[in-house]
């Protein structure tokens, strides 16, 4: 029972969060002059009417479980990596290359391949603003987000030129190998396994981090780099280690994107990587609970056209219930930080070091 406690007292704030912003959403619809029992059960039946609405709110979560995911890991270890935009970018762009290059592989060998490319990729394009900040101190802020230009603009010009599909009119890629399209798991529906891997891969982060050394390597750095050092814990190697896994994180659901919409183009993302970064902080960087953050802006992205549709409410509107959430979450994380002062922070985990063995 002590626990399931532990588990669940991380949720508990995001919970509340999510209860404030749409009961503040629902405030700010009447005054301006909206319906709002209509404008929520657009929201509702676009997400969860029928099998076809749920399995696409579904299929929308499974980009931003992985983003979600790759910044947790990578804010766990106080590691600013703001590119996980970039990252899914390079992800896509490695599925891309495997589904175009290895057209007679067969799809069960093909799929995979194409996944861990994508990983690869994602984590090649974290590698360098890791080294940048290693060995230069650069700004990882900084270097992350230019890369994420730079990765968008990559794709502009493979999908304008060596990989341009010329019979389409819009600029993208010849599709994949139709062996590496990810498939379908219930008939009439395109439901993938892209969130249900997210969800194997946040059991398995949350393990990492919570049950390892490894993990606790991460947390320790995180919390004092100096703390760290003192306790023989290198806090390069690990914040290295933490932002590859990171890239490989993002750049796995940028291979499952890819192999769910067939072909590149540069619309593939609409800010998957950002909204990724408002998942982790609402989970407060919990992989479990970024199981059940991500369901939920899926769920936000599929109900906002409907919501449009149905109630004449602008689409931007659901952004407003998710910064409402964040600002919630980042006055309860500012009150928690004010209640644990440095001193405590650091003898808290000479504590925890002493109790891994470390020191």
């Amino acid at each position: 029972m002590d626990k399931i406690k532990q588990i669940l007292k991380p949720l508990f704030k995001p919970a509340i969060a999510m209860g404030a912003a749409f009961a503040i959403g629902g405030v700010l619809l009447v005054l301006a002059g909206y319906d709002v029992n209509t404008a929520f059960k657009a929201l509702w039946d676009a997400s969860f009417k029928n099998l076809r609405s749920f399995t696409v709110t579904i299929n929308r979560s499974s980009p931003i479980i992985f983003t979600g995911l790759a910044i947790a890991i990578a804010f766990r270890a106080n590691a600013m990596n703001m590119g996980a935009e970039g990252q899914f970018l390079f992800g896509a762009i490695g599925a891309t290359w495997v589904g175009l290059t290895f057209t007679t592989l067969p799809g069960f060998i093909l799929i995979p391949l194409m996944i861990i490319v994508g990983a690869a990729f994602g984590a090649f394009w974290a590698l360098i603003p890791a080294f940048l900040k290693i060995k230069y101190e650069v700004s990882e802020i900084i270097t992350t987000i230019m890369f994420n230009y730079v990765a968008l603009h990559f794709i502009g010009f493979l999908v304008r030129g060596p990989w341009r599909d010329t019979g389409q009119a819009e600029p993208q890629s010849f599709p994949i190998a139709t062996q590496g399209f990810l498939p379908e798991l219930l008939p009439k529906t395109r439901l993938h396994f892209g969130y249900f891997l997210g969800i194997l891969m946040a059991i398995g982060l949350f393990y990492l981090l919570f049950k390892t050394y490894i993990g606790y390597e991460i947390r320790a750095v995180g919390l004092n780099k100096d703390a760290a050092r003192t306790a023989g814990i290198s806090a390069e190697k690990t914040l290295l280690g933490t932002m590859l896994l990171s890239g490989a994180l993002a750049g796995m659901g940028g291979a499952i994107e890819l192999g769910s919409l067939h072909y590149l183009i540069e619309g593939i993302s609409p800010g998957h990587g950002w909204t990724g970064i408002a998942v982790s902080v609402l989970a407060t960087n919990n992989p479990l609970g970024i199981i059940f953050t991500s369901f939920l802006f899926g769920a936000l992205s599929s109900g906002a056209t409907s919501m449009q549709r149905a109630a004449g409410v602008s689409a931007s509107f659901v952004q407003i219930f998710q910064g409402i959430m964040i600002i919630g979450i980042a006055l309860a994380t500012l009150q928690t930080m004010k209640k644990s002062p440095k001193k405590e922070v650091k003898q808290e985990l000479k504590q925890g070091l002493k109790k891994e063995g470390v020191a």
